[in-house]
């Protein structure tokens, strides 16, 4: 394959992944809460620089201030954590190409594809931090050098590797760099400098916006998550810098405030929730967030005017517990870790935004804990925390913390169909939570055919959990293993699960409006009584694969914030058996009609208490990734699953009981008994009786 093959070839991936997810503005799943916007701001813009955060006309008072006190909104931190080690760094040569041998094959380009991302971050990181330590100290060496890496980066290539079409992560970095460059240092450069800068900005600028209304129309086809995102990480920077000198540029931040305003967010409703998980609510939000607060700084615009603001930090604050690791759903770059540090800072923002003690408390937790952020991969090639304490310092304050209740407690976000079970939630060792998703929008994007599944958590393990590795999106561990029903705590019926299909999975005949369509919702849930329960209908998630079925429901109540009762009704058209999983990392101890998970600190027993476990074949214990190339988890841990065989049968009607425990100290004494459809269920001496 020639180089410019290899370069198409790419590019045409990269298209077909870019609008793969078609129009389905009619299968949304929620109504998007719409505000007005007025543009008239547009006609009274400062030309004053610079704009990017800190505004031309309070420069001089930043200054004085950063100069009495250098630890001013964090200042010293920024300069020693984030901008000190470019001193001596010499501007990077535009990116290589992937080799062309690996183009093939997403788990042999995706090394160089991080690796170039992560340079150009570097090169953002680099420009605009020595960009604003050179200005407010005044220190012509660092504005020379600023200079330097702005000007360098002119020089790449558009049209080549680091352009939108090839890698639109690189690209959205390298415009941004350039964007901080000319905003701060506009009048270092001699005009020959500044036009040569502009003109670079220009081409670029362009060319996403021509990818954005035409070739997605993102304005009805809002769930373009790549495209959302050059909005808010590309589009408003670079248009707030060229603001007065590209005369499109006023017109791009109409379309952005539109799109923010009529169209956003499409995966979320007013409850807050995100269809697409923590990890890309995390990335959503923090690229978000600073476009917020860019248009806050520049042109007085408040976009944080929608409910789903106002609740949206619930989300990760339950649904991606401080405590654990592989509780939650969905695409996620940081499974296996707990919570990372950028969802802290996130957290944070809308701590200053909404004034939410809890979410400070949230932050404070992962803050202290995680202090070897700088070494993973989805940090260093995404954020720079001593800029993210700066702009937050600069333009909000954060309440004191509070902790969340320590009660028993369930939170739903119906809208996007996720729900969590927690009791003493501020407590490591003792802390059990449960996290559940049904969610309508089904398999889409970065949800994966999970409708119904749950996660289970106690005393510092989660021992019933997601298990594989997220190597990137469209590689055999994703589209084999983490997208599918198999994967998840979550029946199958002949062996099929729930529609999981994407275009990287090629299946034949795929429709990304299958995935929508094999969604599911939260049908019933009560968050005040004693015992607290969810349920949640999957039916339509199984119909692709398995028409017979005509319904399929789970509910979950929760006992004395100590144990769970699971109960699962299917009804098909014909028979089918029923294989029931549950996934781990730890290790798994089979007898007839039960099983056990056993972690280092606590384990979970599994019990099926109704007629069902007569109908029990085989109860086994399953390791390994299906058809995953072994080649992407070498010397990784293999995890496990345990498949619990049910007969075939037109009805199926599962009652489980879920009890963790501690391997060491006093056990939870549990006992039940069942009469026709009530459970009377005795949780350390306490009666509490169940209608099913």
């Amino acid at each position: 394959m020639s180089k410019q093959k290899s370069l198409d070839a790419i590019r045409k991936m990269k298209l077909e992944n870019d609008t793969s997810a078609g129009n389905l503005v009619d299968l949304l799943p929620i109504e998007v809460q719409k505000r007005d916007f007025d543009l008239s701001f547009l006609d009274n813009l400062s030309e004053a620089r610079p704009r990017l955060l800190v505004q031309g006309k309070d420069l001089t008072e930043f200054q004085a201030k950063v100069k009495a006190d250098p630890s001013f909104c964090m200042y010293d931190d920024f300069i020693k954590n984030s901008t000190v080690k470019f001193y001596e760094t010499a501007p990077f040569d535009e990116p290589q190409a992937y080799p062309e041998e690996t183009v093939g094959k997403a788990s042999l380009w995706r090394p160089y594809w991080r690796q170039m991302y992560v340079d150009c971050q570097m090169a953002l990181n680099a420009t605009r931090n020595l960009a604003i330590a050179g200005i407010v100290s005044e220190d012509e060496e660092l504005i020379a050098k600023a200079k330097a890496w702005t000007l360098k980066l002119a020089t790449y290539d558009p049209e080549g590797v680091t352009s939108r079409g090839y890698n639109d992560e690189a690209a959205f970095r390298v415009v941004a760099a350039m964007a901080w460059g000319y905003d701060w240092l506009n009048g270092h450069f001699t005009d020959q400098e500044r036009e040569t800068v502009k003109d670079a900005l220009i081409v670029r600028l362009d060319e996403i916006m021509h990818h954005l209304k035409v070739t997605v129309d993102l304005l009805n086809n809002p769930l373009n998550s790549h495209g959302v995102r050059s909005i808010s990480s590309a589009i408003i920077p670079t248009c707030i810098a060229l603001y007065h000198d590209h005369p499109k540029a006023g017109e791009y931040i109409a379309y952005a405030l539109e799109y923010y305003a009529v169209h956003y967010p499409p995966w979320g409703g007013v409850d807050g929730g995100w269809a697409e998980g923590p990890d890309y609510w995390n990335t959503q939000t923090a690229f978000l967030g600073e476009a917020f607060d860019l248009l806050k700084a520049y042109c007085g615009v408040d976009m944080f005017n929608k409910t789903f603001y106002e609740n949206t930090g619930d989300f990760p604050l339950y649904c991606m517990p401080v405590h654990s690791k592989r509780a939650s759903f969905c695409d996620q770059s940081s499974i296996g870790d707990y919570p990372g540090l950028k969802l802290a800072y996130n957290i944070k923002h809308y701590a200053g935004v909404n004034q939410k003690p809890e979410y400070v408390w949230y932050y404070n937790q992962l803050k202290s804990r995680d202090t070897e952020a700088h070494t993973k991969f989805y940090n260093f090639g995404w954020w720079d925390f001593g800029y993210d304490d700066l702009r937050f310092n600069i333009l909000w304050d954060a309440p004191e913390e509070k902790a969340p209740s320590n009660d028993p407690l369930l939170k739903v976000f119906p809208i996007t169909g996720w729900a969590a079970f927690h009791n003493k939630m501020c407590e490591r060792d003792e802390h059990i939570h449960m996290v559940f998703k049904c969610s309508p929008f089904g398999s889409i994007s970065h949800s994966h055919g999970d409708q119904n599944a749950f996660t289970l958590h106690a005393f510092g393990e989660t021992l019933a959990s997601v298990t594989g590795y997220y190597g990137g999106f469209g590689v055999d561990m994703h589209t084999k293993w983490r997208r599918h029903t198999f994967s998840k705590n979550l029946p199958l019926f002949g062996g099929k699960g729930q529609y999981g299909e994407n275009k990287n999975t090629k299946f034949e005949g795929h429709q990304d409006r299958y995935c929508i369509e094999a969604g599911g919702n939260i049908t019933d849930y009560d968050t005040e009584s004693d015992v607290k329960f969810v349920e949640g209908d999957a039916t339509a998630s199984y119909t692709f694969f398995t028409p017979e079925i005509e319904s399929y429901k789970r509910k979950v109540w929760f006992v004395k914030g100590k144990v769970f009762v699971m109960q699962e009704k299917a009804t098909l058209t014909e028979e089918k058996d029923l294989t029931w999983l549950m996934h781990t990392t730890y290790a798994t101890e089979t007898a007839d009609k039960s099983f056990a998970i056993q972690g280092e600190k606590a384990n979970l027993n599994v019990q099926f208490i109704n007629e069902s476990a007569d109908k029990i074949l085989s109860v086994k214990n399953v390791e390994g990734f299906g058809e995953v190339d072994p080649y992407e988890f070498k010397d990784l841990e293999v995890h496990r699953h345990v498949e619990v065989e049910f007969k075939a049968a037109k009805e199926h009607n599962i009652l489980t009981l879920l009890v963790p425990n501690k391997n060491s100290g006093e056990s939870v004494n549990v006992s039940h008994k069942l009469v026709g459809n009530t459970l009377e269920l005795s949780v350390d001496g306490e009666v509490v009786t169940i209608e099913l």
